[in-house]
């Protein structure tokens, strides 16, 4: 059961629902409850924008229940949401908290490049295909024991809210519900948690409809139900997700404010109809393909549409979003100990001279794996791994992978701009692993039969230049400002992307894990048993011989 409230309501209106009964302003599926249009005098709870960007369209307005398009082809769609809770219907906010953020991505495991990006998505190359989950504290925090109290509270609040477990399941199964610890630190203020997805996992195909919020929440969870927008298709509703995000913000009144971003796409279809949430200020922006295209925009119970006017570089050519390229390859992929080959070749030749910006690599691996801090300390003493680095994650360098509570590691390389080519040998070490081993096995050379070692494939490099975050533009109008895409690790690791570098075909993340086999188990527990007992008789016999010498 979610509250709703007005942070921007008169105070008359906050006194009077405050003297209402609990249940005043309460409603499972987001709507007014009966009664409420008199208390609710103010503005609207709720407001939401649809855009459609794409071929042209021949669209109507019919007053009060919406719109009905046809298309000529595939559209893109992008679907802005916010609205207010009432903080006692969520988890305790904590006071060090600034903002919760949700991302559920899906372009990395796109492989279908008919259909052209629009020019407010970034690169699919700078945005890992899972869910990300971060948070931030606010800036006045003090380092040191206070920030760390800070993310431990933020840790607690976000696995409330997303319905984890409270406790660490240490068992011996790595798809174990992981609870408040599965984050890691990342800078010096945010906390993050990544699960990747595949494309396999969630059913991608070319024709398929991706509905990304049903592979991370339950149905009954507040996002859940929030993350609906009524865009009906042949009769049903249809939106084929391609990312999803969800801001959360305290307002000054102390209430919650969440704001939704989904963008999809649509096939061409002859009848697409929308309609608006209930109490909610709803409005309709058609963007066309290209500068020379008309754009309008249609509020709800609007019938003549307006001109919407953008600037002159929102159709900025898509074919210098590539600054180079990048491409890692794993050497002795089936040791406890491979090496990733990483190599960016970056042709930004305009930026070089220039000490702001700078070539950065993000590497991610799961608990399995692990970087070890001190080897990539001396590395870089020895000019051997760029000109700075950051590691985040758990240092515990020798649990097993069943007993590590935290999600991952992320590793950020960075180079100066002044060199164009970066390569450099980062060594990574595997965990070992306590049976019996849940995942698929394989054998030595990869054998579906074999029962040694486990496949895992790493989530691809993301490469970028980035210049250090400063204070945004100011958009041209609202619909731009909805239209704004934060992707994930880069805002709260206070770097922006200026352009990406396309990952190499020859990019091969495959690691071959050495697990121990099912099989030899009662063995080798029975030969260390033997070893033991024949160590312990040795020992009492060389202390027996050296008394009687």
């Amino acid at each position: 059961m979610v509250r709703l409230a007005s942070s921007v309501a008169a105070p008359m209106l906050l006194t009077l629902a405050l003297l209402q009964s609990a249940h005043a302003l309460s409603n499972s599926n987001m709507e007014r409850p009966e009664g409420a249009e008199q208390l609710l005098s103010g503005p609207a709870l709720a407001t939401e924008e649809h855009v459609v960007f794409g071929q042209e369209v021949s669209m109507t307005s019919s007053a009060g229940s919406g719109w009905s398009f046809e298309s000529d082809g595939s559209s893109w769609h992008v679907w802005t949401h916010t609205s207010v809770f009432d903080r006692v219907d969520l988890p305790l906010w904590p006071e060090a908290m600034k903002e919760a953020r949700i991302i559920l991505s899906s372009g990395m495991c796109r492989t279908d490049s008919s259909r052209p990006m629009p020019p407010f998505v970034p690169p699919r190359e700078l945005e890992h295909c899972g869910s990300h989950i971060l948070a931030t504290a606010h800036d006045d925090v003090p380092h040191g024991l206070p920030m760390a109290v800070a993310q431990a509270q933020m840790q607690k609040w976000l696995a409330q809210f997303m319905g984890w477990s409270q406790n660490v399941q240490t068992g011996d199964s790595l798809s174990a519900t992981l609870g408040p610890e599965a984050f890691i630190s990342l800078g010096n203020s945010s906390i993050y948690h990544f699960v990747p997805l595949s494309a396999r996992a969630m059913g991608l195909r070319p024709d398929s409809r991706l509905d990304l919020t049903a592979h991370v929440f339950g149905s009954h969870h507040y996002l859940h139900e929030l993350i609906a927008p009524k865009v009906m298709y042949r009769g049903k509703q249809w939106l084929d997700n391609y990312r999803v995000e969800a801001q959360l913000q305290r307002t000054t009144h102390g209430f919650v404010s969440i704001r939704i971003q989904v963008i999809s796409t649509l096939p061409a279809a002859p009848n697409v109809s929308i309609e608006p949430q209930d109490h909610a200020e709803s409005r309709i922006a058609w963007i066309g393909p290209t500068k020379n295209a008309a754009s309008f925009m249609l509020a709800a119970n609007q019938s003549m549409p307006e001109s919407l006017h953008l600037p002159n570089d929102f159709y900025a050519p898509t074919s210098d979003q590539y600054t180079g390229s990048v491409s890692i390859r794993t050497a002795g992929f089936s040791s406890f100990h491979p090496n990733l080959l990483v190599t960016a070749n970056s042709h930004a030749t305009s930026l070089t001279e220039s000490n702001s910006y700078h070539l950065s690599t993000l590497l991610v691996l799961p608990r399995t794996y692990f970087f070890d801090p001190y080897q990539l300390r001396q590395q870089h003493d020895d000019g051997l791994l760029g000109s700075r680095f950051q590691h985040y994650g758990q240092t515990e360098l020798e649990k097993p992978a069943e007993a590590v509570s935290t999600w991952g590691s992320v590793l950020v390389l960075s180079q100066d701009m002044r060199e164009s080519q970066f390569n450099v040998t980062v060594p990574i070490h595997a965990r070992y692993r306590l049976p019996p081993v849940h995942e698929q096995t394989v054998g030595y050379r990869g054998e579906q039969t074999g029962d040694t070692h486990v496949d895992l494939t790493l989530p691809p490099p993301i490469s970028a230049v980035v210049c250090p975050a400063g204070d945004p533009p100011l958009p041209a109008n609202d619909i731009l400002s909805n239209l704004h895409i934060r992707l994930a690790l880069f805002d709260e690791l206070g770097l922006v992307p200026v352009s990406s570098l396309q990952i190499a075909p020859d990019t091969d993340m495959l690691l071959r894990m050495p697990v121990p086999s099912t099989s030899h188990t009662s063995l080798i527990q029975l030969s260390t048993l033997g070893l033991l007992f024949a160590g312990a008789i040795f020992v009492i016999h060389s202390a027996r011989s050296s008394k009687s010498h």
